[in-house]
């Protein structure tokens, strides 16, 4: 009997011990997975999403930030202005070109005015300046459309950085001048009197140009961008860059292209000194760098420095479309120089 009873016994000792045990281990692994999932959902509602503001259109939270619409973040919303709206952008005749300088990689798009980290930056244009400068250019292109209901605003740079993935420098403007709502002339800088107009048609005349590399090709690639949209050249042409290029572009860059000077608008910005911008230095580094380059390489075929230039901002090898999309400008296109080409072979030449 005692036998029997022992034997008993280690048969439930045994069958307790092969009881599948829910240890401590398991509720934190569950635990641990649960959070994971929290912050991966947190995440993408914060990349992306859509809310409804009081009337009821829909906003798409394209990046960055957070959804406080007391924020000046990227939003596009049911209503907003549509490229070419009512023919707006194919019946410019004058081009408004606002050439680029960097790409964003940060989120954070409503501090695109004052914080470096929001841009690609180079060593030599950190503390610079260069946030407040790239946003003046944008203000100062948008200033210049809004004077003008026949212009066509057009920010132009390729994907010019290999670090940040395939960004073009003139995308990364037009997304600024939305995060910061800059359409209606708002001055992202100023705290005072509000100086927007009620309505502004810019956004509608604006277009960007993704293959530029340097200044020349900003300008040459944004009059064939010009054409692809209006079927026609410019009768006039306005850049905004900083002031230390302006012999560069006014000078050079349109002289090699046979464009009349009467019919050429420089507007130079530069950010405040405050900023850490010299521009006693950056006019030293621009005879050295460029205007030398190019008053003996004017279409930057020749000069090492001229090609190394294209060839980094170009690490996607991408190849610009212009000789099919202008075949007037074709020639012109392909014009190496030295010797300028001739008015009589460029379309605006008996302008």
């Amino acid at each position: 009997m005692e036998r029997d009873h022992e034997e008993m016994t280690n048969r439930l000792k045994r069958r307790v011990s092969r009881r599948p045990r829910s240890s401590s281990s398991s509720r934190a692994k569950k635990i641990i997975l649960a959070g994971f999932a929290l912050v991966i959902f947190v995440i993408g509602t914060r990349t992306i999403g859509s809310v409804s503001d009081d009337k009821g259109r829909q906003f798409v939270h394209l990046r960055g930030g957070s959804n406080n619409k007391n924020k000046n973040l990227v939003w596009v919303h049911s209503d907003s202005q549509a490229f070419n709206e009512r023919s707006l952008a194919a019946q410019a005749t004058h081009l408004i070109v606002v050439a680029g300088h960097s790409v964003l990689i940060s989120g954070d798009v409503e501090n695109a005015a004052r914080d470096d980290s929001v841009w690609w930056l180079y060593d030599y244009q950190r503390n610079r300046g260069l946030p407040q400068a790239i946003v003046s250019h944008i203000q100062a292109g948008i200033k210049l459309a809004l004077e003008d209901e026949k212009s066509l605003l057009v920010f132009s740079g390729g994907e010019t950085r290999s670090q940040t993935g395939p960004e073009t420098e003139g995308g990364s403007y037009f997304r600024v001048a939305d995060a910061l709502h800059l359409w209606h002339g708002r001055d992202a800088f100023s705290s005072g009197t509000d100086t927007t107009k009620e309505f502004s048609t810019v956004r509608a005349r604006t277009a960007t140009e993704e293959y530029a590399t340097d200044s020349f090709e900003n300008l040459l690639f944004s009059i064939c961008r010009f054409r692809e949209v209006t079927g026609a050249y410019p009768t006039k042409i306005s850049v905004v860059s900083f002031s230390f290029k302006q012999q560069r572009f006014e000078t050079l860059h349109a002289g090699a292209l046979q464009w009349a000077s009467n019919r050429f608008h420089y507007v130079g910005v530069d950010p405040p000194a405050s900023t850490g911008f010299n521009l006693e230095e950056s006019t030293k580094g621009e005879r050295q760098n460029s205007l030398i380059p190019f008053q003996t390489d004017p279409y930057g075929c020749h000069t090492d420095i001229l090609q190394q230039k294209r060839k980094e901002r170009n690490p996607y090898q991408r190849t610009a479309p212009y000789p099919l999309t202008c075949p007037e400008m074709k020639e012109l296109l392909s014009w190496c120089g030295p010797d300028l080409i001739s008015r009589s072979q460029v379309p605006w030449g008996a302008i």
